[in-house]
């Protein structure tokens, strides 16, 4: 294996750059890249509001070496959150519509409140739009809610266990193409308030759960048709405050494994970690959940953060790209280092010996720097693994930050020539 970084992307003072791409069409090398710029603010009792000053599109037509045509898709006043604030929540081509599909969260936002706590208003509200493009993202259908598509559901009541204004959700993770076309993927479902059972200081900030929206491309060709599947549930204590952010990975026929992040709690003796799933009938319905593990049935141990599948086409291999650890951590740090292992379709396992390092903490970095949240992509004509992220934070830890220019972060290109 063989790796190599460079700046992607600069972006402006006290933003954070979080970037991914996909290819325009299912031919050719024309692509597509989505920026967001995060950016935090400060409130008089201390809290904080983090939102997206900037999110904006951009194209290349050389294979994503040069990139122009700059389209804006959200705007917020620096320093002051819009009252409705938008999340890019990706982009991505589907082979078998040979359409690419847009993603965009959306929450209401209270400028005195922080962005977390159960129960507020940006869990709250959460909800998810999409739209389509046909011609490789030089036009676009208008944005259209995702909400199931059966009886009984619209815009409000958008799911079995989502009503807008109770719990929210939010598409997340990677998405997966069925055989027969049919698209799956994560959303997250916050919930006004954990479990009694959940004595887990992190359960009085967030609870959630996941579930999977299946998606059909209707005839006519510029919308989705939707079905939501039921929920996995991590429950305590094999988690703190239930479980987000979904690795999505198909299998065989009907068959998808799920990882998804649980956070720990080391008050009540809980370590951080992937618990997993296996779905046998698309995303409808899931066994129960088990650790991600190796081979040797010992646990892989992970900080409550990203993790993404990967298959390569010029190996032949599928991978998990994580902050894998050797050793337990009951929060979400630290992220690093940045690896990638090779994963047992069959068993369901990590591959032990296979765990390589991309990045580890650089000497002099800040000791709270992530390597995470991740847009990743295999390149065409070469078959190398391309991940753009963030390296945040880039002159001094979270912990020190007091000004809303501490939290600017270069967006770094990592280039990963697998053999």
């Amino acid at each position: 294996m063989n790796v190599t970084r460079e700046l992607f992307h600069a972006p402006p003072e006290g933003c954070a750059a979080y970037a991914e791409a996909c290819y325009a069409r299912t031919d050719g090398v024309a692509m597509l890249n989505t920026i967001r710029y995060e950016a935090v603010h400060y409130l008089p009792d201390g809290g904080q509001i983090w939102y997206a000053p900037r999110i904006f599109r951009r194209r290349s037509e050389d294979n994503g070496r040069t990139w122009s045509g700059e389209t804006d898709l959200h705007r917020a006043e620096p320093g002051k959150p819009s009252q409705l604030e938008r999340y890019h929540c990706g982009t991505f081509l589907h082979p078998g519509w040979n359409r690419i599909v847009s993603l965009m969260g959306e929450h209401e936002v209270n400028p005195s409140e922080s962005t977390f706590g159960t129960g507020n208003r940006v869990q709250r509200t959460y909800r998810t739009l999409y739209q389509l493009s046909g011609d490789g993202g030089r036009t676009w259908t208008a944005a259209r809610q995702i909400f199931d598509g059966r009886p009984g559901y619209d815009a409000e009541h958008w799911g079995p266990d989502l009503r807008h204004g109770t719990t929210g959700g939010v598409v997340a993770g990677q998405p997966v193409f069925m055989p027969d076309g049919t698209l799956v993927i994560g959303i997250v479902i916050f919930h006004p308030k954990a479990p009694l059972q959940d004595r887990s200081d992190r359960a009085r900030e967030l609870y959630s759960t996941v579930c999977f929206a299946r998606g059909r491309l209707a005839d006519s060709g510029d919308r989705i048709e939707w079905e939501l599947g039921d929920s996995i549930h991590v429950e305590f204590p094999k988690a703190a405050g239930g479980c987000c952010e979904p690795a999505l990975l198909h299998l065989n026929g009907q068959r998808l494994i799920a990882t998804l992040r649980c956070q720990g709690d080391e008050a009540t003796g809980i370590y951080a970690t992937r618990w997993s799933a296996v779905s046998g009938d698309g995303g409808r319905t899931w066994g129960p959940v088990f650790p991600l593990s190796y081979e040797d049935g010992s646990t892989v141990w992970t900080p409550a953060s990203v993790h993404s599948f990967f298959t390569s086409s010029k190996t032949g291999k599928t991978y998990v790209l994580a902050n894998i650890l050797d050793h337990a951590v009951h929060a979400q740090t630290p992220r690093y280092p940045l690896t990638i292992a090779e994963f047992d379709t069959t068993g369901c396992r990590v591959l032990k010996k296979t765990v390589r390092v991309i990045q580890d903490l650089p000497p002099g970095a800040p000791v709270e720097r992530r390597y995470t949240n991740w847009g990743f992509y295999e390149e065409r004509g070469t078959g190398d693994l391309v991940m753009l992220l963030p390296e945040q934070p880039k002159y001094m830890n979270f912990s020190d930050m007091k000004r809303p220019e501490d939290y600017t972060a270069d967006c770094l290109r990592y280039r990963i020539r697998l053999t």
